[in-house]
């Protein structure tokens, strides 16, 4: 199982993990596992947060491999990225963010 941009250089899961926060990481190595079971081939273009959910974008893969791509990101937006415990999207800052209350507190603390 290796994960590889579209120029076939090889990403380590530490390396892919590092496109979201520390609590989406399960959601992430959860979605890997299932997308290699269903046969996707291991390119990943893109892993990243934006508009407060989890965004994974790959070469091409059966429908059943985008099916399992859509769960995931729509499982984020209920998942804080900070810590990984039960969270939802904060739009009050100009970037929207998903966190748990704890998070999203300690964010507006840490902004001023």
């Amino acid at each position: 199982m290796r994960i590889y941009d579209p120029f076939g250089r090889v990403w380590p899961l530490d390396y892919v993990l590092q496109g979201v926060g520390p609590g989406w990481s399960k959601i992430v190595q959860r979605l890997i596992r299932d997308l290699f079971i269903l046969g996707w081939d291991g390119q990943l273009h893109q892993i990243k947060e934006k508009f407060g959910g989890l965004r994974f974008y790959i070469g091409g893969g059966s429908d059943a491999i985008f099916e399992r791509i859509n769960k995931a990101e729509n499982e984020s937006f209920k998942v804080c990225e900070s810590c990984g415990e039960p969270g939802k999207i904060w739009p009050e800052w100009y970037w929207m963010a998903t966190h748990c209350e704890a998070c999203n507190e300690k964010r507006k603390k840490e902004r001023g």
